[in-house]
């Protein structure tokens, strides 16, 4: 039977029998993998998305129609250039995947605009286009969407940087994208080399063009920048054509705006030239549509220039954002953030985001060498971080040497003391990894794998030869005391001791490897994640030391003296598989509550933001509208006072 998503493609296969007649066979071809099939539903999923919340279709929604892009066709013209030939026109009605595929192109493209003129929204239409197209062919190839913003270091080759960024976006793990890449499977498309590092950008280009010449290379390949930018770059990118983006004309403004049923608003833009020129990128016309209640074209001076006057208008924009009546599914009940708050928070996000060169934003990615910007929170969150690791690796040794001292004289006697000194020596070492180490970073622990019997039996194994040297070291050492009888039972305590500790300990940490999942389904994926692995992590580690304890003893004791040990091991791996992570994402957290750089439930306010059309949100990852409302926000000054907390 067929599942969902399990598609075939046919092809004719034309057979000729002995007496010259020819038969045609309907052969269907096999079904994709299923991870070629994730993949293609992750794209999928981002660029419905992404054109879903897009400001052309605000505009409809918030005017109060029915939601139909292709009722409202984009308003902008094209030019395209092949080599040295002379450009030639394209109009609103022609595919962007016609243009791709065209013979003289032969799907190697360069999308070329102004800012905010249409050049991700044509990416995507592509995008959308090919998907399509894979998922009625299972033959063809898959198109994944990547922002070269996170291309930072020129050393590195571009192969090297798309088989990291499949990892960390589509969760594509690196052998299944090498083999991808090197049997032609995917389609890269490229947006933002215009926000590379600007002194990298011609270190980009020319890394795209030594893939272009690699075994590597793809069969296509799609790039978007910005006309200024590129036209200042000495090296041109071996692509076969160009698309340009031209400004729209004032009779296609005035048809925009009939279209979406506001031609009066076109002659009121005719009273500033000036502004009507700014006008003529899509992304500002549709904003000055949705801020048309804010604007006051007699409150603006007549000598502004255009990055003044773009700067009112995305303050319009902004205030007419902040301040309209919703329906808010992330504040249903409880009171939202003010105006001031919301403006606060995303000053500080956007400023973060530039620092960091990040176009879209992960709460579980947030790092403490970014966002605390002071020295007293950084000493803060090292000691934090510090003792409450330490102290728990320390606290957790303490009690399985107890819980062995005790089982030999007295258990609560034994608990207390290992307690007592796993206490004084991890205060200590906490208190030296503070002073000493840097900003321990959030590494989330998505995914773990479970393999600890051959792990715990590989490391026991390993862990002989210590062991019996301990065992013997010790026997040595009770015999030379005089007490011969004891030398046995205190030598086959040290053995079990070191096989235990080190073999054990060993293999049930390298038996439950963790990983990060670069697919973000919900915010703060990462964390919650990290923090389901610590505890399952603890409990399979608790269930291990029981069933042994109980294979070994069936007495009540036994099953306790398992728990404990159980407790006490299941908390050092699981530090190592989510805890550490948890603690140091909440401890940064905490102090950026504390600072008012966010407020504490940061996923809700963020959810909030979509809903007031500032951010996007696709899955767990949140980006602005526009990369020109990011700006916008960066070159906004913080505030001297904190705004209200959340």
């Amino acid at each position: 039977m067929q599942q969902p998503g399990d598609q075939r493609a046919n092809r004719d296969i034309f057979n000729i029998d002995n007496k010259g007649t020819v038969t045609v066979v309907n052969h269907p071809l096999p079904t994709r993998p299923r991870n070629e099939l994730l993949l293609l539903q992750q794209v999928k999923d981002e660029v419905n998305g992404r054109l879903a919340q897009s400001l052309h279709n605000a505009v409809l929604i918030n005017l109060g129609k029915q939601v139909q892009p292709e009722q409202v066709k984009r308003p902008w013209d094209a030019e395209v250039k092949i080599g040295s030939k002379s450009a030639q026109p394209l109009t609103p009605e022609t595919p962007i995947l016609e243009v791709f595929q065209r013979p003289d192109i032969a799907g190697k493209l360069l999308i070329l605009g102004d800012p905010g003129s249409g050049k991700t929204t044509t990416m995507l239409d592509l995008t959308q286009a090919l998907v399509q197209k894979a998922e009625a062919d299972n033959t063809a190839a898959i198109p994944v969407l990547l922002h070269l913003s996170s291309w930072k270091d020129p050393r590195v080759l571009l192969h090297d940087w798309l088989l990291a960024d499949l990892k960390s976006k589509y969760g594509v793990r690196k052998d299944i994208a090498t083999q991808w890449l090197q049997d032609k499977q995917l389609v890269p498309l490229l947006d933002g080399l215009d926000e590379v590092n600007p002194e990298h950008q011609e270190s980009c280009v020319q890394a795209i063009n030594q893939w272009l010449q690699s075994d590597f290379r793809p069969l296509s390949l799609l790039v978007c920048s910005r006309r200024e930018e590129y036209g200042n770059y000495a090296t041109r990118l071996d692509l076969n054509g160009a698309i340009f983006l031209q400004a729209l004309t004032d009779g296609q403004i005035q048809d925009y705006l009939t279209s979406v049923q506001l031609p009066d608003l076109g002659q009121l833009f005719q009273q500033d030239e000036a502004l009507l020129d700014l006008l003529h990128t899509p992304l500002l016309l549709s904003i000055a549509v949705l801020a048309f209640p804010a604007l006051s074209l007699e409150q603006w001076p007549q000598r502004l220039d255009s990055d003044q006057r773009l700067q009112r208008l995305l303050d319009a924009y902004l205030e007419t954002m902040l301040h309209r009546e919703i329906r808010s599914r992330a504040y249903p009940h409880q009171k939202p953030p003010t105006a001031q708050q919301i403006r606060h928070w995303l000053i500080v996000l956007a400023k973060r985001m530039q620092q960091e060169s990040q176009t879209e934003f992960l709460i579980e990615k947030i790092q403490p060498e970014a966002w605390l910007l002071t020295k007293k929170q950084q000493w803060v969150y090292k000691l934090i971080v510090g003792l409450t690791v330490e102290l728990t690796l320390c606290l957790s040794i303490g009690l399985s040497g107890g819980l062995i001292f005790g089982l030999m004289h007295n258990l609560v006697y034994g608990l207390m003391v290992g307690l007592g000194i796993g206490l004084m020596v991890g205060l200590g070492i906490g208190l030296i990894v503070s002073l000493t180490s840097g900003l321990n970073r959030v590494e989330p622990v998505e995914v773990i794998q479970v393999s600890i019997l051959r792990e715990v039996q590989r490391e026991v194994f390993k862990s002989l030869p210590l062991g019996l040297t301990v065992g013997l070291v010790t026997s040595l050492f009770i015999v030379l005391n005089g007490e011969l009888m004891q030398a046995f039972v205190y030598g086959l305590s040290a053995l079990l001791s070191s096989l235990l500790s080190r073999g054990l300990l060993v293999g049930l940490n390298n038996g439950i490897k963790g990983s990060e999942n670069g697919v973000k389904i919900y915010p703060n994926q990462g964390i919650q994640k990290s923090a389901t692995n610590f505890l399952l992590t603890c409990l399979i580690v608790v269930l291990t030391f029981v069933l042994i304890f109980g294979l070994i003893s069936r007495s009540f004791l036994a099953l306790i003296a398992g728990l404990i040990m159980g407790l006490s091991f299941g908390l050092m791996v699981g530090l190592g598989k989510g805890g550490e992570a948890c603690i140091s994402h909440l401890t940064l957290r905490w102090l950026l509550y504390r600072s008012d750089s966010m407020p504490w439930n940061y996923a809700r306010f963020l959810d909030y933001c979509t809903e007031r059309l500032l951010l996007q949100r696709i899955g767990g990852r949140y980006r602005f509208m526009h990369k020109l409302l990011q700006d916008h926000f960066v070159a906004m000054p913080l505030e001297q006072d904190s705004a209200d907390s959340d």
